[in-house]
């Protein structure tokens, strides 16, 4: 019962490293975001997550962001009502605007370059 436990308080984060994993995937297999330009993709994500950490905290000190409780977290804090989750879970959204906002780049693109040659 205690190992059930154990897993299941690991989950939340074991579900954000598999759904990164996938970025990471789609990202490689399309070069979204860092396998296009590591660089500029490193310093987004960086500047991005940094500005939601600052939101967080700010959220939290104004009393209007707490972290609750769930069987599905780890419960270990990196500050009081931020758990070790969000920063992979900003990241993820970080990761995962890149990823769309690049493809969806790529195909307005493709489309247009077919249109025109099509012309």
């Amino acid at each position: 019962m205690r190992m059930l436990e154990s897993l299941l308080s690991l989950s939340y984060l074991a579900f954000l490293v598999a759904v990164l994993i996938c970025m990471v995937l789609c990202d490689w297999r399309w070069k979204l975001a860092f396998f296009l330009d590591a660089r500029r993709a490193a310093v987004v994500s960086v500047a991005v997550v940094a500005l939601f950490l600052l939101w967080d905290a700010l959220g939290i000190a104004t009393g209007t962001f707490f972290r609750g409780e769930s069987a599905h977290m780890t419960g270990i804090e990196l500050a009081p009502e931020m758990p070790l989750e969000e920063p992979f879970f900003l990241f993820f959204l970080t990761y995962l605007a890149i990823n769309l906002t690049t493809g969806a780049r790529l195909l307005l693109n493709a489309r247009a370059d077919a249109k025109e040659n099509a012309a």
